[in-house]
């Protein structure tokens, strides 16, 4: 449930009105009304109709936590900020799930709200994780795979590469086990983790990751740079979804001794 301060932090980021009816936000219409809203928002294709939508969302129940994920990606000032509003983000998509939360647990995804809530604590993950608060972060990553092993907010890459450059090397060999294969997040990673091992296969799954989007390895070599701010949706094979793969990874590839050669020597292949 949201507190007091939660409340006080949305209001004085001109998220909710000061006279919002802070009870009435729990109503089951208000929460339908706001998820419409901010499953609209997300759609909306610049930052100032996202916003816009999200706020609206937020004016009918502040335990949206779609809408709130939206924000703290788009508007929050630095890492610190968008820390919080993630963090009011996983109090309010739990308050809006009330006991569905434990009842749902192993499919929570199957529902809009529970994949609200799951996206907002992965996005958490992350960003803690980025902060330096790695078992925070993994503590996070794990319960989300724990609510639904299908893993539909799609936050196994991400743990594995911070597990990667953690030093956690099985352990990221096993959340890459169960993820799906073919996007080029996870061909990257399992090519890294075959290297680490010194496997036979490792030029194999390294060519399977060029296939995916031969654009990575310019930026993982620093041959390029990446934007300073991701776009919210990527799509597969570009060299968008390359700087994302990049921003992510780098530090994992970064720690591994002799990975960036490698991979620089693969750097022909690339498209």
């Amino acid at each position: 449930m949201l507190t007091d301060a939660d409340f006080d932090l949305l209001t004085a980021l001109d998220l909710i009105p000061k006279d919002a009816d802070r009870a009435g936000m729990l109503a089951a219409q208000a929460l339908d009304d706001a998820d419409l809203l901010a499953t609209a928002a997300w759609e909306q294709p610049h930052a100032r109709g996202g916003l816009q939508g999200a706020a609206a969302a937020l004016a009918k129940s502040a335990y949206c936590a779609s809408a709130l994920t939206l924000v703290s990606l788009l508007a929050a000032r630095d890492l610190d900020e968008r820390i919080r509003l993630l963090d009011v983000a996983v109090r309010a998509g739990a308050g809006a799930l009330g006991p569905a939360l434990d009842a749902e647990a192993g499919k929570l995804g199957a529902s809009p709200r529970g994949l609200a809530y799951l996206e907002a604590r992965q996005h958490l993950a992350s960003a803690v994780s980025v902060k330096g608060e790695r078992e925070a972060g993994f503590a996070h990553w794990r319960e989300v795979l724990r609510l639904d092993p299908a893993d539909p907010a799609k936050c196994r890459f991400d743990f594995a590469d911070a597990l990667i450059d953690d030093g956690k090397l099985d352990e990221a060999a096993g959340v890459l086990a169960q993820a799906e294969t073919g996007p080029a997040r996870g061909e990257y990673a399992r090519a890294l983790l075959a290297f680490a091992a010194k496997a036979p296969d490792a030029d194999a799954k390294l060519n399977a990751a060029l296939k995916a989007n031969g654009f990575v390895p310019a930026y993982l070599v620093g041959d390029r740079k990446a934007p300073k701010t991701s776009p919210l949706e990527v799509p597969p094979g570009g060299r968008e979804e390359a700087a994302v793969i990049a921003v992510n990874a780098a530090r994992a590839w970064a720690r591994i001794d002799g990975a960036l050669a490698w991979l620089r020597a693969a750097k022909g292949k690339a498209r």
